[in-house]
């Protein structure tokens, strides 16, 4: 063999192994079959997608992304734009270390959650959420005890078709699930750790192009053993929150009867809280409304813009100064494949000369409290806090007990709640039993408390 075709032989196999590196293998799967990659991500930083949008929370690190110790008691998700999943294979490694007991996989679309995979440190388990517009609760569809992996790495797939989920580790560790809500397009696709120190790596979403021939039978193979497992080991609040989340999914699905019941507590309500608006308004609605007052002064006050435009100098003024201590990070700003790793790396070194004490960049924070501050005192209605707003609305709703026409009211949704809560145990009279050992628990650990 000569020299020339020994190096084409060679450069064939070396472009070969490069193209297989690069191309994810398919899944192994329990219900679809694998079709197209529509999305890999490695967290190289050389290709790293700029469709995940992160900041100081989370970092690339060691080939992976890293949940850190930014905000280090605080919930953190990192998201991909521009997501629109239907049925699909999603498969994603990560790995339990430093304070992490809790990694999700969220999906949604049209501004509601479908589906939520939920890893713990011990059990996995898979919840759909509420949506109130198309008149659904939150269930769980299944949990699974897996073994405690701590600082190793794992990998599970979630298996979506029509209004089915499977979510694996393996063929023994596995949630199957079947719920309406799943039956829609993955618009939102996010990742959430409960506290830092886990990462997630080899973010693979293929497109599913049919379910498996032998999907019926492995279904019902599935579901008799989730149905036999050993339950996850959980305090009696806790078994009694997770049965009665869960009953009142099932008869809102299946109980023509309930959801009557439901729907008249819902019509009693609902005219409640328009006829009393203020004593019923939201946390949510209250932030709305602070915010939309603020959007207003901001259009109408031209001061206002003025003194908000010093406050953003403050703070770039702060985010300068943290650059001028690692000028090298500038390249990343200047870089297209890397711009998205400049909030990150140069949050985490703000973070560090904040730990260190630095008086230079704590001397900038002044400045900017101080010019937030100045301006917070002459617009207070654009930054009233919410939890102001909550105490006044609480006033209102307490002034009402002496209100004649608001008790007849209230005493009518009362009882239609009450109405919801009997049916409940008529259906399944263990409730009852399960609810006195809640209340049992919460009051011993009340007084152990003292």
């Amino acid at each position: 063999m000569t020299s020339r075709l020994i190096l084409s032989l060679f450069c064939i196999c070396a472009i070969s192994a490069i193209a297989n590196a690069e191309t994810p293998s398919p899944p192994k799967s329990l219900m679809c079959i694998p079709g197209e990659l529509i999305f890999s991500e490695d967290f190289d930083p050389k290709t790293v997608s700029d469709r995940w949008g992160f900041k100081a929370d989370f970092a690339l690190r060691d080939g992976a992304l890293l949940r850190t110790n930014v905000d280090p008691t605080e919930t953190k998700r990192v998201f991909l734009k521009d997501s629109s999943f239907h049925n699909t294979i999603i498969q994603f490694d990560f790995i339990f270390s430093g304070r992490t007991n809790d990694l999700r996989l969220v999906t949604g679309s049209g501004g509601h959650y479908n589906s939520v995979t939920q890893i713990h440190a011990d059990h996995f388990q898979v919840n759909t959420p509420v949506d109130r517009d198309a008149g659904l609760v939150p269930a769980q569809l299944g949990e699974c005890v897996r073994k405690p992996r701590r600082d190793q790495w794992q990998t599970i797939t979630v298996e979506y078709w029509r209004d089915e989920i499977v979510s694996h580790l393996s063929n023994k560790e596995f949630v199957v699930g079947k719920h309406p809500i799943i039956d829609r397009t993955r618009q939102y696709f996010a990742f959430q750790f409960d506290l830092p120190g886990a990462s997630i790596d080899n973010v693979r979403v293929w497109k599913a192009s049919g379910q498996r021939e032998d999907w019926i039978v492995t279904r019902q193979q599935l579901a008799k053993a989730q149905a036999n497992r050993d339950p996850v080991s959980r305090d009696p609040a806790e078994r009694y929150k997770l049965a009665c989340m869960n009953l009142k999914s099932r008869l809102t699905l299946e109980d023509q009867a309930y959801r009557d019941l439901v729907a008249r507590h819902e019509k009693f309500q609902a005219a409640l809280h328009v006829e009393y608006a203020e004593a019923f308004v939201t946390h949510k609605q209250l932030g709305k409304l602070i915010a939309k007052k603020k959007q207003h002064i901001k259009a109408t006050d031209p001061d206002f813009k003025i003194m908000e435009t010093l406050v953003h100098k403050a703070r770039r003024a702060e985010d300068d100064y943290v650059l001028s201590t690692k000028p090298e990070l500038a390249r990343l700003k200047e870089d297209g494949v890397n711009r998205n790793r400049f909030p990150s790396e140069l949050g985490l070194v703000r973070a560090q000369l904040e730990a260190a004490g630095d008086k230079q960049l704590a001397a900038f924070v002044v400045e900017t409290t101080r010019r937030q501050a100045e301006l917070e005192s002459h617009y207070p209605k654009a930054f009233e806090i919410v939890d102001a707003a909550v105490t006044e609305r609480n006033a209102i709703r307490k002034s009402l007990n002496s209100d004649p026409e608001f008790q007849v009211r209230n005493r009518a949704v009362v009882a239609a709640s009450k109405a919801i809560k009997e049916y409940e145990h008529e259906t399944d009279p263990n409730l009852a039993n399960l609810e006195a050992d809640a209340k049992a628990y919460t009051a011993s650990n009340k007084l152990d408390s003292l």
